[in-house]
């Protein structure tokens, strides 16, 4: 089993409802627990192999492929909302994929290609990984040829040598024959510095005080780091689109009180698919989906309502984007509040209760109120119609965690979830009370 109370809810629910969704991925995978949930103290300190498959969001892990066939499978996790997918390198340099949960839990995925069993390749691992998750897809694939590391590095004294992550501009002028070059030979004009030199000079890294193997590592994660996205930023490589963009700054950049993803999103699924079964509830395609995040992120021209675009891809495309907003539009500073109004509610009255939810909305951000509002009454409409099977409870359940959320830091997805979906349910219900 996957350490952590939630996984195991998880799993033993997936054995028992189990049917037979679309298999995304399959192939053996080598799995690593290096973290997990603080509940927890028993971890997998060495490499384990599996027969793992991806379907409906989930990664199963069965001990090979016959427990595979007989659908014996030994843990499951759950990664829709609540995980990250990112690149990591092992001490060899080769490419791991990182799956990072709310709940503490991390794992390191090596894929493995065996002879006779069918295999999956890593970049479909890591396309249909990052697509259940909603983590760019694009940008882990860009940085395939790069490193994403930032260890630290022992010196003579014993401490550490903190090597952040630094641009791929300042690295991209030295090869490694520049760093062979620097570290075999001494420079008999100081005056004339290596590229290796500026660059370190540059950096602000100082290794003068490291021995000759020492040096080499540094330099060599230098040269093979990935930039962070706040270096990149910085140096206006990368600039906010839509995805990702803080709420404030799309509302102000487009001159509107609802982002037009949002609206324009909307406006074709009440075209055409508040009827839709399972509206919300099931998922879209989601290498479609990235398309065409993809393309609003490039801001080209694109008729949401188009036959194309089915409802399911339209629904999934709106929570990517909830989803990968920086802050909840009910922001982190907020959800303090919200908590103490559900536990509240408990043993306060039901009024006190709606009267504090009221007072969050009415205090939020102008571009947050108008956008909560917006999708609140839009998800009313849709749990008004029968057909579709989705009350209140259940768009709750969905959207709970994406319009509300704990700090990262404070985050403990088994406490927040059932306030965010309690929350949500109320205000939907309360629609007319809380926007009075």
């Amino acid at each position: 089993m996957i350490p952590g109370t939630y996984a195991a809810v998880i799993d033993e629910f997936r054995r028992k409802t189990l049917k037979s969704p679309v298999i995304k991925c399959e192939g053996t995978l080598k799995r690593k627990i290096t973290k997990t949930p603080p509940e927890v103290k028993s971890v997998e300190k060495s490499w384990a192999s599996f027969y793992a498959i991806l379907k409906s969001n989930t990664l199963y892990f069965y001990k090979d492929v016959k427990h595979f066939k007989r659908n014996e499978f030994e843990s499951a996790c759950d990664i829709t909302t609540d995980a990250v997918i990112d690149l990591e390198p092992d001490k060899k340099g080769i490419k791991l994929i990182k799956i990072s949960k709310q709940n503490g839990l991390e794992m390191l995925l090596r894929v493995k290609a065996e002879t006779g069993v069918k295999s999956s390749t890593f970049e479909s691992w890591l396309e249909h990984l990052s697509g259940s998750t909603g983590t760019p897809y694009q940008g882990l694939k860009n940085s395939l040829s790069t490193s994403d590391i930032s260890h630290n590095v022992a010196n003579t004294n014993g401490h550490g040598t903190d090597v952040d992550r630094r641009s791929i501009i300042d690295c991209k002028e030295i090869t490694k024959k520049d760093i062979t070059e620097f570290l075999n030979k001494k420079m008999k004009d100081p005056t004339n510095k290596s590229s290796v030199q500026k660059l370190l000079e540059d950096q602000g890294i100082d290794i003068s005080h490291l021995d000759k193997a020492k040096k080499k590592e540094v330099l060599n994660r230098l040269l093979t780091s990935r930039p962070s996205f706040s270096d990149l930023e910085r140096k206006g490589l990368i600039k906010y689109t839509v995805f990702g963009c803080p709420l404030a700054k799309l509302c102000t950049r487009q001159k509107v009180a609802v982002p037009r993803v949002i609206t324009d999103c909307v406006e074709a699924i009440e075209y055409r698919g508040l009827k839709s079964g399972g509206i919300y509830r099931i998922s879209g395609n989601s290498a479609s989906i990235q398309k065409l995040r993809f393309k609003v992120d490039r801001e080209e021209v694109v008729n949401l309502k188009d036959e194309e675009f089915d409802i399911n891809m339209l629904t999934g495309f709106l929570k990517l984007f909830l989803r990968e907003l920086p802050e909840p539009v009910i922001p982190f500073n907020q959800y303090p509040i919200v908590e103490r109004a559900i536990n509240g509610d408990r043993n306060g009255s039901y009024e006190d209760t709606l009267a504090s939810l009221k007072n969050v909305v009415h205090d939020l951000p102008e571009p947050n109120k108008s956008t909560f509002k917006y999708i609140i009454l839009h998800l009313v409409r849709v749990a008004h119609e029968e057909e579709n099977q989705m009350d209140e409870h259940n768009l709750s359940i969905i959207f709970g965690p994406s319009l509300l959320g704990n700090h990262p830091d404070r985050a403990n997805l088994l406490v927040d979830l059932p306030i965010q979906n309690t929350a949500v349910e109320k205000i939907i219900t309360n629609y007319r009370t809380i926007f009075k």
